[in-house]
Order: C-alpha cells, then sequence, then structure tokens
C-alpha cells in the first residue's frame, strides 16, 4: 500500500519555486495545508493519468493519481519544461475545485424577477432540456425584435467552438477582460514587432529589468524557475516597483522603490542614455528595425527625456538610472519582460509605457534572441471551422456600445474592454435585451456595483460557469460548465514555447453531477438555435470526437486524439533559430510607428502623467496584487487556496502608519472617489509611504460560495472605470484599462 502524507513539507516541495514570492507575505505559511490525521492511503490500483493544469496560460503538464474513480493527488509532468516536475499552489489544489461542495450541479432557472448581488433568485433545478429549450427562445426571440446587436456576450473569443457559437449569433457586442491584462501589450506588440509574444528567455539572461511585473511572485513556475536559475548563473536582476515584498524585488540584486506610474519617465530616460551614448546593439537596430529610416525623429524624441527630468517624476536617482541604462546595454543579452496584468501597463500612460520598454527590448538586440523575448514555436492546430466549414455567418455592424468601432487599433482587436462596459451600458439604456456570460465574475470589472447596477437591468441573461459567483445571482438561467478536469482538448504551448509543445487535456473523471464541457453545451445550443452551423453536410450533428481526431491527425500530434491520450505530451526539440526578419509590413520592427501617427497617435513612447494622482483629500497612491496562491476572483471558495489566504488586508508602511495613529490589526477605512471598502491594517516597511495596497480577489459576495463569502473587501471597488472618450482624448493607442490608476484616503475606525 502506497502512502500519500498530505502535510505542508510536501505542499511545498511539490509546488517548486512559484511559491517563493508568496512566502513574502505575514502569516503565509500559517495553516498552509492542515495535517491530515493520518497518512492519506493510495490504493494500489491507482492509476495516473497525463492531463494539463488550466488555471494559467503556462498549461502546466501534470500527473493526476485516481484511486477508484477518485481525484487524490496531482504533481507536475517532470518531462514539460513549463513545471518540469513542479506545480504552484493553484495546480496544486486541484482536488479543491473538483470538490467543491459548492460547484453549480445542474441547470436552473430563476423564480425571483428582483435581481441583484445579495438577492435570493428563487432558484429552482430543471433539466438541460428545458434550460437550453429556454435559453433558445430568448436568444431567437431577441434576435428577431430587435437585432443580434441587442445580445451582448461577456466571454472570450475562445476556445474555437465558443467562437462559432458567436459568429452564429453575430453580435458586435462581445467584451472580455482583455484591456485589464494585456491590450495594450498586444496593440503595441504587433505594431513594432510583428506580433504578440509571451516567450520570455530568462534561463540564458544575463541582466533582467522588471517594471512592475513580478515575474517570480505571479507563480508562473517556468519563469519564477527560470529566474531564479539566472541569478544563480550571475545574471543581474533589477526590479522597479513601489512594493519591495514582491517575489522578484525579494530575489533581486536591486529593489527600486518607484513612484506608481512613472516608469515610463525613467524607461524613456533609460533609451535617452542608450541613444546618447551610442549604446545599443547596432548590428540588430540598424540591419534588422527602420531605425535608419527614421533615426532624426527617433533621437530627437528622447532627446528632453534626460535622467535629470525622469528623477523629479519617478523619485529614481539620475545616476541610478543612468547607471543601470549603461549596464542593461552593455551586458547582455538583456530582457525588460512585458507580461498580463503588469502594473505599469495599466495606467493611463500604460501604452506608452509597454511601447517604451518594448524598444528598449529592441535597442538591447534581444528580440527572439536568446535571453530576450521570444515569439512562440507552436503546433498549429485547426479550429472547429477548418475541420466542418460552416455556412456564411450573419455580418455584424461593427458597432458596438462602447465604441470599440470609433478606435483604429481597438476596433481591429475587437477584444476587451470591461473597464467601460458599464459606460457603454449606462449611455445606451435598453439597447441590450440579453446576455450571455461565461466564466466571468463582476470582480473582474473596476468599480462593480456600478457594472452590476447595469447588468441586472438586461431583461434575460443566461450564464455558463463553474462556481457560484456573483454574476450568477444577475442571471435568469445557469448552465453549469464542466472543470479542466473533466474535458478534452489539445493545447499549443504558446507562454514558453522555444520548440514545438503540446499537451493534452482530458478527462481525469467523468464531469461531476450533471455538468457538462462547454464544447458540448454549446453545440447542445447550437442544435436548437442554429441548427445549420452545428450539422455536418449529410444532415447529421457534428461529433466533437471526430473534431479532435481530426484537429490531432492534422496538427501531426497522432493518428487521433485516443492516441494523443496515451501519449499525453508532444514535443519537437529543435534548435533556437531567430528570426532574420518579422511579421511586419516591411520585415522589419519598428521603432517609429507610422501606423499609429497616421491615425492620429503617437509614434513614439511620449510622457504622460497617470490618470489619478494624490491630492489633499485622496493622498495615497493604491497599488493592488493578486496572491500566488491565487487566479483573479475565481479561486479563493477552493478550501485549500482558502486556507493558505482566505482573506485581505490593507497594507500600509509603517511610518505613515504612526503619523495616523493607526496599529496592526485595525479596521481601516480605504476610500477613493468612486467607493470605500474596510480591511485590518498591516504594517510593513516594505512599501513606500505614499502607497497602500489592497490584494484582489477577496470580498465575495454571493453567499453560495460558502468559503469565500464575506472574507475581505473588493479592492475592485476602488477603482474608478472609464469611457471611450477617456481613452480617445488621452490618445491611448491601446486602451489600457487604468485598474492599478487610483488614489486613496485612509482612516482608522
Amino acid at each position: 500500500m502506497n502512502t500519500l502524507d498530505a502535510n505542508r513539507r510536501e505542499f511545498l516541495k511539490t509546488s517548486g519555486t512559484a511559491l517563493a514570492g508568496a512566502a513574502v507575505l505575514p502569516g503565509f505559511l500559517d495553516g498552509i495545508v492542515r495535517k491530515a490525521s493520518g497518512p492519506v492511503p493510495l490504493a494500489d490500483t491507482a492509476t495516473q493519468i497525463i492531463s494539463d493544469c488550466a488555471w494559467c496560460g503556462s498549461a502546466c503538464g501534470m500527473k493526476a493519481t485516481v484511486s477508484g474513480g477518485v481525484l487524490t493527488f496531482v504533481e507536475g509532468l517532470p518531462e514539460d519544461i513549463q513545471g518540469g516536475g513542479k506545480m504552484c499552489a493553484k495546480g496544486k489544489a486541484a482536488t479543491g475545485y473538483l470538490y467543491d461542495p459548492d460547484r453549480l450541479k445542474y441547470p436552473m432557472k430563476r423564480t425571483n424577477p428582483v435581481k441583484g448581488v445579495g438577492v435570493d433568485a428563487g432558484w429552482v433545478r430543471i433539466t438541460w432540456d428545458e434550460a437550453l429549450d429556454l435559453a433558445t427562445a430568448k436568444l431567437k426571440e431577441t434576435i428577431e425584435k430587435n437585432g443580434r446587436d441587442s445580445v451582448m456576450i461577456l466571454g472570450l473569443a475562445s476556445p474555437d467552438v465558443w467562437a462559432r457559437f458567436q459568429n452564429c449569433i453575430g453580435t458586435s457586442n462581445r467584451f472580455d477582460h482583455w484591456d485589464e491584462c494585456f491590450l495594450a501589450n498586444r496593440v503595441v506588440s504587433a505594431n513594432v514587432i510583428g506580433g504578440f509574444v509571451w516567450g520570455h528567455d530568462f534561463a540564458n539572461a544575463k541582466y533582467i529589468v522588471t517594471f512592475g511585473w513580478d515575474v517570480v511572485g505571479k507563480a508562473k513556475v517556468v519563469w519564477a524557475r527560470a529566474v531564479t536559475d539566472a541569478k544563480k548563473k550571475g545574471a543581474k536582476i533589477v526590479s522597479f516597483n513601489p512594493y519591495k515584498a514582491a517575489g522578484t524585488s525579494v530575489v533581486a540584486d536591486e529593489a527600486i522603490s518607484i513612484r506608481p506610474g512613472s516608469d515610463l519617465a525613467v524607461v524613456n530616460a533609460m533609451i535617452h542614455v542608450i541613444l546618447a551614448e551610442n549604446l545599443y546593439d547596432k548590428a540588430f537596430v540598424e540591419g534588422l528595425t527602420n531605425f535608419p529610416q527614421y533615426e532624426t525623429e527617433i533621437r530627437a524624441h528622447f532627446a528632453p527625456y534626460t535622467p535629470e527630468w525622469a528623477e523629479a517624476l519617478s523619485d529614481v536617482p539620475a545616476e541610478t538610472i543612468t547607471r543601470i541604462a549603461r549596464e542593461f546595454a552593455t551586458n547582455g543579452p538583456a530582457i525588460a519582460p512585458i507580461h498580463k496584468k503588469t502594473p505599469s501597463a495599466n495606467y493611463a500612460n500604460g501604452s506608452e509605457t509597454t511601447f517604451a520598454i518594448t524598444i528598449l527590448n529592441v535597442l538591447a538586440g534581444t528580440i527572439d534572441r536568446p535571453g530576450g523575448r521570444f515569439f512562440p514555436r507552436t503546433h498549429t492546430i485547426p479550429g472547429i471551422d477548418a475541420i466542418v466549414p460552416p455556412p456564411a455567418y450573419p455580418a455584424k455592424s461593427g458597432v458596438d456600445i462602447v465604441g470599440r468601432h470609433r478606435h483604429p487599433f481597438l476596433k481591429a482587436v475587437g477584444s476587451g474592454m470591461f473597464s467601460c462596459l458599464a459606460d457603454g451600458l449606462r449611455k445606451n439604456p435598453g439597447k441590450i435585451q440579453m446576455g450571455i456570460i461565461t466564466r466571468y465574475s463582476t470582480m473582474a470589472f473596476p468599480n462593480p456595483p456600478e457594472v452590476e447596477a447595469e447588468l441586472k437591468k438586461i431583461p434575460f441573461t443566461v450564464v455558463c460557469d463553474i462556481f457560484p459567483n456573483e454574476i450568477i445571482e444577475l442571471a435568469d438561467v445557469v448552465l453549469p460548465s464542466a472543470l479542466y478536469l473533466e474535458v478534452s482538448d489539445l493545447v499549443a504551448r504558446d507562454h514558453h514555447a522555444p520548440y514545438k509543445m503540446t499537451v493534452v487535456r482530458q478527462p481525469v473523471v467523468p464531469p461531476q453531477f450533471e455538468t457538462k464541457p462547454l464544447g458540448s453545451i454549446l453545440l447542445a445550443w447550437g442544435l436548437k438555435a442554429f441548427p445549420e452551423y452545428w450539422k455536418n453536410p449529410d444532415g447529421t450533428p457534428i461529433n466533437m470526437g471526430y473534431v479532435l481526431d481530426e484537429k490531432t491527425k492534422r496538427a501531426g500530434l497522432g493518428a487521433n486524439f485516443a492516441e494523443m491520450k496515451a501519449k499525453g505530451f508532444v514535443k519537437e526539440v529543435a534548435p533556437f533559430v531567430p528570426r532574420t526578419s518579422f511579421p511586419t509590413a516591411s520585415g522589419k520592427i519598428n521603432i517609429y510607428v507610422k501606423a499609429f501617427a497616421d491615425a492620429g497617435f503617437e509614434p513614439l513612447p511620449t510622457w504622460k502623467q497617470k490618470r489619478d494622482v494624490p491630492s489633499s483629500q485622496y493622498p495615497f497612491y493604491l497599488l493592488t496584487i493578486i496572491p500566488p496562491m491565487h487566479i483573479r476572483n475565481t479561486t479563493e471558495n477552493n478550501r485549500i487556496t482558502n486556507e493558505i489566504k482566505g482573506t485581505n488586508e490593507v497594507f500600509i508602511n509603517v511610518q505613515t502608519a504612526r503619523g495616523l495613529g493607526i496599529s496592526e490589526g485595525d479596521t481601516i477605512k480605504v476610500r477613493s472617489r468612486v467607493g470605500e471598502i474596510q480591511v485590518p491594517a498591516r504594517l510593513t516597511e516594505a512599501i513606500r509611504p505614499d502607497c497602500v495596497l489592497v490584494p484582489h480577489g477577496f470580498g465575495h459576495q454571493s453567499r453560495l460560495m460558502t468559503a469565500a463569502y464575506g472574507k475581505g473587501a473588493k479592492d475592485a471597488i476602488l477603482v474608478p472605470g472609464q469611457s471611450m472618450d477617456d481613452i480617445l482624448a488621452r490618445k491611448d493607442v491601446g486602451g489600457a484599462a487604468c485598474i492599478m490608476d487610483a488614489v486613496v484616503s485612509i482612516a482608522k475606525i
């Protein structure tokens, strides 16, 4: 008989380096995993199934141990470079999601017409046919009476089966969280280097400079391990962050406490030094970019951005900026990474900051080079439309309620704009007559009460989700979706893919209760609502098993999906061959972006102030982080991760607290121009005196989430939303959501 001793030592050991950033949180190890009363037996007949973890884009390979039809343990897949046999706390806590007693278990419909967070919906259980018939009738009626744009979708444009369903509806009112995450980066990268890249070769870098992105503390195992490995090999790490307890700042050689929202000033000043002293990689810059064509404009643009100028805005000494710029340019390969939710990219000047950081990497000559940012090498997996071609989709108007169509670059991407949703709904009363929402909570928006007030006005809403978060309480019909541990798919790597890698996603146990995979739900709903799009040419329904077989075969991963399930993981290790041209119109990198200038935006990163600045009424910058054992606002109800960290607090500088008469544990009112919360005080030397920090993801108000309900407060209540007018007025090319851009007051209650 094998045994698994479920104690904290095993949990930490198998969670790898990615927990390092969490260890600096006060009380982190207090009760991380309560020790079992005795060893948990694993039957000799236990089987191990290879699949992947779906909690972040890394999609780390894992081995799931199943005994008697019950998932008992997950561990990393050693042959997978993403995790290298390790998993972060989110991934290790898989059983906590799968067996969460609060999971949505069966379809339901509302009986109480009064909607609102905290209002009892009077849910009654219904069958799948009843749920889909009701949803179909409302969808058809809404389109017929009010047009396709009267349907609003809150959900990503993926996976492919979900995109097909959205295209059947034909609405232009589809929104997601991209503007809060990486939209600015995506727009900038597409126009500068020709595409958005997830790859960061930290392991081979000799100099790493981060601006707000906590590479180590964000708990992506591959990057956390790569950064620490690079440090062991002698790489220098510099972290610009106003919160010095961030994981990357903890391991950095230099942790620089920068003024929030001033990263752009420092980066532009670094570029100034590198250009003025001609320290850039001449072969790369002069041979692979448009620098020779626009050298005069580029040098003139950055000339005023001196280190002395930047010091006044950032509180970083001019000599420090100059020294780091020289070190960055002369100790390559050097990298300044950008990623999702990078704080420096989530201010009103975030697009400009992302633009400047991208140019910094270009000047170092490390775009798609060892030790730098690189384009992913991936398997090409065809979508469902390539395998079963649909009839022509209905034409879309291209006009949406938030005004994305007014912005040429946001219109081209066609995603994001959660930050503008409340404004769009408020300015278009009655326009949206039906909502379809997948796997989002209202906590995903700035100023959730404002969004909730608008969403509850929608006459009919269908929500497809796994857990009963706040948005469920605004729904009329609920469709329970299966968890990643219960579904089938192929996941081609793009987050860290120096060579082609694809991992299988397969059920480790059958779907629990009456839940169904999202693809199965959409197929069944599609056959009722849009049958012509969900049938084969011979009139038979599309078979998702056949689609998976064809994906596997056409991607060169195996003869069929069953073969891929048996393999579990396919990688094609090959030498990394750097690009000699880039996917832009000219084949060269655009340091000067003429397309931006032609559309009325700045062709080079230009200094702009952040949106909200401290005042006598609101004297403190608000910072926020996502604790590494959680992701966004979706994992707090997991009993395991909730025990590690189940609530939040406000971190205040010790000297600031003393001046205000605040002691450890005091209840503090944190107030911004749009809302206020109450949280306990945690005093620390690790934060600037003019900043306070409130971790994100807590303060759930759905009573159906019994582990997370009522614990902590929503930091998002403090964050103002915005409008497309705001974005256009500041000439923001990437539409940054400004979710880090708030100032607050604090007072002891």
